[in-house]
């Protein structure tokens, strides 16, 4: 069975979920109803965060190498990063890490292949709305990915810093991202949601949306579970 490396701590709230989240679905796998094995290692959420941005894109790549590098050293035969932002400089990431790497873009990629969607939109941290990054394996293959207008991606910014980032679900930022969602169906025919920062399902956890949502921890996830049982 292959041991699992967790990059975390961007932020601590979505570093748990992955390991609940990862022991439960493992637990159900395994034939002795055994827990994975598995290793965190956490690293600076703000620093991780001030060199995306000033665009300072080597520096973050051998920051988070040198967690990658701990993991290795703590014997895992696969690691993850447990958020979108970060993935940024993935591609990089993974040619300098010995072991590999689980994306998050590519389960949701393939999600939402599988539904024969053709536009939707990125919600996230204003960093991942921006980049082309996290759109590219979707409009590369023909789908259109829509992001909220410059002030509603500042808004959804701001509660996932101040509120999401520690576990606060605040009912009134919600309503206003319910807002931004419904005028993207309206305004731009959007047919799903990707839930592109690992902490806004926590907002969702108890009703749906009006579209589908792909929730990006999620497929992390599944295709996580899929790899470690992989021979």
């Amino acid at each position: 069975m292959k041991k699992l490396g967790i990059l975390g701590g961007m932020g601590p709230e979505s570093t748990l979920l992955y390991y609940k989240e990862i022991a439960a679905e493992f637990k159900k796998k395994d034939k002795n109803g055994y827990f994975p094995a598995l290793t965190i290692e956490t690293v600076n959420m703000y620093e991780m965060l001030g060199y995306c941005k000033t665009q300072q894109y080597e520096d973050l790549a051998n920051y988070l190498l040198q967690g990658i590098y701990n993991l290795e050293k703590a014997g895992v035969d696969f690691a993850v990063l447990a958020s979108n932002t970060p993935h940024v400089v993935f591609d990089c990431l993974e040619e300098k890490a010995n072991i590999p790497l689980l994306s998050i873009v590519e389960p949701t990629y393939q999600a939402v292949k599988a539904k024969r969607l053709q536009r939707v939109a990125w919600l996230g941290t204003g960093f991942t709305m921006e980049q082309p990054y996290f759109k590219r394996k979707f409009t590369e293959n023909g789908v259109d990915v829509v992001v909220p207008n410059e002030s509603e991606r500042a808004f959804i910014d701001k509660i996932i810093a101040e509120e999401l980032e520690f576990g606060i679900v605040n009912e009134i930022s919600k309503n206003e991202i319910d807002k931004i969602i419904q005028r993207l169906i309206s305004e731009n025919s959007i047919e799903a949601v990707i839930m592109g920062c690992t902490e806004l399902p926590l907002l969702y956890s108890k009703e749906e949306l009006p579209v589908p949502a792909f929730d990006t921890l999620k497929f992390h996830i599944q295709g996580i579970i899929e790899f470690m049982f992989e021979e």
